[in-house]
């Protein structure tokens, strides 16, 4: 009977953890299911564009704080336009080591599993925007490093709004995006520091 008893209570054990197994299994894929970005909302977007996003990594919520007003986002980048396909450059770290550098990649890659994101325009003309983009790339090209130290005064590393801001700037050769958040004893530029002014128009914004 003792015996009986073990086994029928192994095998009721042994069921049910493969029934918690699969409960998790079905979980997950389910979880995982993305909805795609609608390929339509891609065409209004043009070369030297501001992308924003609220990401999903662990920190992303965190990150979204550093704004003074709207805390919407998290992240931010540069659109680069190569024929019809579009790019976003911007420095990024990893959230385990925090080394990174400035890359380029697919817009569809940059919002993958994205529910947050918005495009913002610099009200300047075509050749202005296109010189955002031409700065930017230039930070990729040299693979600037990620500036975890958030130091605005030099551009030798840069983090993903320094990034933004440094290019729109060199671009309209003047100071039209300021670090006016603090963060300790330095200014640093904010998220929506970058895409908050009068100069900058909204384009698309989408929130789920």
């Amino acid at each position: 009977m003792e015996s009986n008893y073990r086994y029928e209570k192994i095998r009721s054990q042994t069921c049910f953890f493969f029934l918690i197994l699969f409960f998790l299994t079905f979980a997950g894929c389910a979880k995982e299911e993305k909805k795609p970005i609608d390929p339509l909302l891609f065409e209004g977007i043009q070369n030297g564009d501001i992308i924003c996003r609220l990401g999903t990594g662990f920190f992303s919520n965190q990150f979204k704080n550093y704004s003074l007003s709207e805390k919407l986002y998290s992240h931010v980048g540069i659109v680069d336009q190569y024929g019809d396909s579009l790019f976003v450059i911007h420095a990024e770290a990893s959230e385990l080591t925090g080394v990174g550098h400035v890359k380029r990649e697919a817009i569809q890659v940059f919002l993958d599993g994205i529910t947050t994101w918005g495009i913002y325009r610099i009200n300047a003309g075509d050749s202005v925007r296109n010189n955002i983009a031409v700065y930017a790339k230039g930070y990729f090209i040299d693979k600037t490093p990620f500036d975890l130290d958030f130091d605005a005064s030099e551009d030798k590393k840069v983090y993903c709004t320094e990034l933004v801001a440094l290019s729109v700037n060199k671009a309209v050769n003047d100071s039209l995006i300021k670090p006016d958040m603090n963060l300790g004893r330095r200014k640093v530029y904010g998220i929506d520091n970058v895409y908050l002014l009068p100069d900058i128009e909204t384009i698309i914004k989408v929130t789920n």
